[in-house]
């Protein structure tokens, strides 16, 4: 059984990241002329801060073999399918819950997750080699903050604020005609995968952030389509965003927020001035800290069944690496 746990931020307190490895391998006694493997979906691992955390929830599953519903409610650490070699996916269905105790397992209460990955997610299953399967949760407390590890645990990191929907009612089309003039809440939980800082042509020094898990919630949507639709389906999806100090020695945010799933989201802001410079590095590259950016414009497009929807406006842009 392979599982991971690592910390991210929230608006209210602490995300964390919790992947959740399918780890194959071949069976334990195959036929003779039949190789199969085994497919284990492990629900249940102690995090470092000595709580017990649990997974309830069914899967679906799809595989040469056809379709199979495991159900995980209520069921002990782990899961186990034989399975014949090919493309396996796997789909957590709706209505999981992730489940935390502090009394070793006796008893168990909830705790606040989001889905930060693709899913359904595809793995190869190959005859007496072993293949990994993951899915990750953002996983929330309102009590304060908690920093779980199992192998990597990455720094907690949110941008959030509000969003602010342009006032002329022709820049809001599509399933985003009754969004113009609105006003709502943001926030975009990730993982930091990667940071690269390069020198531009002009001299500029850009230094690029990547986020791994991406999970992206809207608040105060009275229409409820960014909330209830849009927000889901950028589980798992792209983010990367841009700081840059000019040779004229302003600096600059932009970035871009791509979805997983459908329907399917693009979402750009910036290029922007920020309002106040962050500190600079020793080679001049603008430092990982807090800032905030009340007028950055952005620009979203959502391709709905009936068509693309798009709106323009400003984001009240806050970035808190911790």
């Amino acid at each position: 059984m392979r599982l991971s746990i690592a910390s991210l931020s929230s608006k209210w307190s602490s995300p964390r990241v919790l992947a959740l490895v399918l780890a194959a391998g071949c069976a334990a006694s195959p036929a003779p002329d039949v190789e199969t493997g085994t497919l284990q979906l492990p629900l249940q691992q102690p995090g470092s801060d000595g709580a017990l955390y649990h997974l309830n929830g069914s899967f679906e599953v799809i595989s040469p073999a056809g379709t199979q519903t495991l159900d995980g409610t209520g069921a002990g650490a782990a899961l186990t399918i034989t399975l014949p070699p090919g493309l396996v996916t796997v789909q957590l269905l709706d209505g999981w819950t992730l489940t935390k105790s502090v009394d070793g397992g006796a008893t168990f209460a909830p705790v606040s997750a989001l889905l930060g990955s693709p899913n359904p997610n595809a793995a190869r299953v190959l005859a007496n080699q072993p293949a990994e399967l993951s899915f990750q949760f953002l996983v929330r407390s309102t009590t304060g903050d908690l920093t779980i590890g199992f192998g990597v645990t990455p720094a907690p990191r949110e941008l959030a604020g509000g969003v602010v929907v342009d006032n002329d009612p022709a820049n809001a089309t599509g399933d985003y005609v009754p969004y113009a003039r609105a006003r709502l809440d943001f926030a975009v939980f990730y993982d930091l995968a990667q940071v690269d800082s390069v020198v531009l042509a002009d001299g500029t020094k850009d230094r690029t952030f990547t986020a791994g898990a991406v999970a992206m919630e809207f608040y105060n949507d009275t229409l409820g389509v960014l909330s209830g639709t849009v927000g889901p389906a950028i589980a798992g999806g792209f983010l990367a965003y841009h700081l840059a100090a000019l040779p004229d020695g302003t600096q600059t945010i932009t970035g871009e927020i791509d979805g997983a799933d459908t329907p399917f989201t693009v979402l750009t802001f910036g290029p922007h001035v920020l309002p106040v410079n962050v500190p600079l590095d020793a080679d001049g590259f603008p430092t990982d800290v807090f800032l905030f950016d009340s007028l950055v414009p952005f620009s979203m497009t959502t391709s709905f069944d009936d068509g693309d929807a798009t709106m323009i406006g400003q984001l009240r842009l806050r970035s808190i690496p911790n």
